[in-house]
């Protein structure tokens, strides 16, 4: 008897035992575990899709009854760990969202199947573990912007093709407190009256839909800066943000996505935080706790971040800043700040700003100057701001303006620096006395950067400015040249008579491989003459252009 009563334990133990392994091989390798849900058995973590595209944005959605929590920004703590399918490992941080509701954001850079594991701890709660995974496909997303490898001044994708920006900014306001920003937005407005007083406006989509077709690509949202800001306060006792405005810039970063813009984010406006803070303070860290936030909520859309806003900002601040910000970047992106330092090491990206009423025969040429004066401090050049300088009857439009435009932005390409323009468009009568007028971008200015977009497209990140173009007479006609290891091009500018065709002109070239030849209309995009060319060293002759000309041979 007391033999069978000792088997039986036995089998009851063996059983128990295995029983115990078979739990825990399921909760390892159930994709949805959570270790301590006995602890906080109300939340739930929601992936807003199963598959996704490479660069694409993955979301996860944290439901928790946020009652008791004092702080929900910061009283709530999720680390997410994201772990590609190459075994990489990388952390993001979740953020508030809104009642109830905390989100995690990322945009995974590698094909094939991911495993993430979140950890959520509240100030008073246990800490809850969850785990899962996606699958990510290749898309046409070519990655974030870089720094080219072959050209210390041009700019390049994750995937090493060739990124030449032209972009805009503009004002993101409620600016007739419905609630929204997706429904004032200024378009092709005329001298007003007779247009609306306010000018002519169209819904967020249309206005990004319509600069994107045009090929404009990168949009500097400036926050704080004729923009909203995304704080309550930024405190050393604890920082709080804004529900609504943070939903805004969720809707202005997805639409910007959506119709091809590349972001430029300004975190800062004009007064940042703690101007004055030191490394380890309690202000840097407040400020840091902002950045982090920053980083959360719209870090996977971001390509290239900027510190401020035309704010005069000591050593320390900016290094600070931007060294927190770099160490909590998954992806690295590039750093500017405003007004300008690119002497600073933190800083990548040299962006002035630029607002000139200039003639049109010297528009070519002050883009030449502008690129001049920087270059020697050997970074990529991007004017954060760039349109008409104020004064008295200066306006964002003017009957050269246009032309004005259409010379700056291809004396830029062809002088390796970017423009970003801030754009004014909802009507042509904007004169502030004594500031900069800012710029009009309509129907004619988007068809000269349409124009352009399709000329750079041809051009890959070897590109670079071989030697000053030399044409038979420099004394009416100003030239730029590009070479890269395939292609070759030319811009010339008859910059003493835009009235009457310039004729009898040559130019010297040297071809780095055979090639058809083009000789393209920057005003319409008409090809006037093409012809095949050998490699080498030429003479060739320009065909009568008024204004400007373009060559390519590729």
């Amino acid at each position: 008897m007391t033999d069978k009563i000792s088997n039986l334990a036995l089998v009851i133990f063996s059983t128990i035992i295995i029983g115990l392994v078979l739990v825990v091989f399921f909760i390892i390798n159930f994709d949805d575990h959570v270790d301590a849900s006995r602890n906080s058995p109300n939340l739930s973590v929601l992936p807003n899709v199963n598959d996704i595209g490479e660069y694409d944005v993955y979301e996860l959605a944290f439901n928790y009854d946020q009652s008791g929590i004092i702080n929900p920004w910061e009283d709530v703590t999720i680390i997410a760990q994201f772990t590609s399918p190459g075994k990489k490992r990388v952390n993001i941080s979740g953020f508030y969202y809104d009642t109830d509701t905390w989100k995690v954001r990322f945009a995974p850079n590698e094909i094939g199947k991911w495993n993430w594991k979140t950890t959520f701890q509240s100030s008073f709660g246990k800490k809850v573990t969850k785990m899962g995974s996606f699958n990510v496909t290749a898309s046409e997303n070519p990655g974030f912007v870089r720094k080219s490898a072959d050209s210390q001044f041009r700019l390049a994708f994750d995937n090493g093709l060739s990124y030449n920006p032209i972009g805009i900014g503009d004002c993101v306001l409620d600016f007739n407190q419905n609630g929204q920003i997706n429904d004032e937005w200024g378009l092709d407005g005329d001298t007003r009256p007779p247009a609306p007083p306010i000018g002519n406006l169209v819904d967020m989509n249309t206005y990004l839909s319509t600069y994107g077709v045009a090929g404009f690509n990168l949009f500097r949202w400036s926050v704080d800066n004729c923009s909203f800001k995304l704080w309550d306060y930024i405190s050393t006792s604890g920082n709080a943000y804004l529900v609504r405005e943070g939903k805004w810039g969720d809707e202005l970063v997805q639409n910007l996505h959506q119709n091809g813009f590349r972001i430029w984010m300004t975190i800062f406006g004009f007064q940042p935080s703690y101007p004055d803070a030191v490394a380890d303070s309690p202000e840097q860290a407040a400020i840091n706790r902002y950045v982090n936030y920053v980083m959360a909520r719209y870090g996977a859309y971001v390509d290239i971040w900027e510190l401020a806003n035309e704010a005069n900002l000591p050593d320390t601040w900016l290094t600070s800043t931007a060294n927190y910000l770099r160490s909590i970047d998954p992806f690295k992106r590039l750093i500017s700040t405003s007004w300008e330092r690119p002497d600073l090491s933190v800083i990548d990206i040299n962006s002035p700003h630029w607002y000139e009423h200039e003639s049109e025969f010297t528009s070519d040429w002050r883009a030449y100057q502008r690129a001049a004066k920087q270059k020697p401090l050997h970074k990529p050049i991007i004017y954060g701001e760039q349109g008409n300088g104020g004064g008295t009857g200066v306006c964002n439009w003017d009957d050269a303006s246009a032309l004005r435009m259409r010379l700056r932005t291809w004396s830029a390409f062809f002088n390796d620096i970017s423009l970003i323009f801030w754009n004014t468009s909802q009507a042509k009568d904007y004169c502030p006395e004594g500031s900069p007028a800012n710029i009009y971008l309509g129907p004619e200015e988007r068809s000269y950067i349409r124009i352009l977009q399709d000329f750079t497209g041809n051009f890959d990140a070897t590109t670079a400015i071989s030697s000053p173009a030399i044409v038979s007479n420099p004394e009416i006609v100003r030239g730029y040249v590009l070479r890269s290891t395939t292609k070759y091009a030319a811009y010339l500018h008859a910059y003493t008579d835009h009235t009457h065709p310039t004729t009898d002109v040559s130019l010297t070239v040297d071809v780095p491989a055979n090639g058809m030849l083009q000789w393209i209309n920057p005003t319409n995009g008409v090809v006037i003459e093409s012809y095949a060319v050998p490699s080498g060293v030429r003479h060739i002759s320009v065909p009568p252009f008024t204004i400007d000309i373009a060559l390519i041979v590729m």
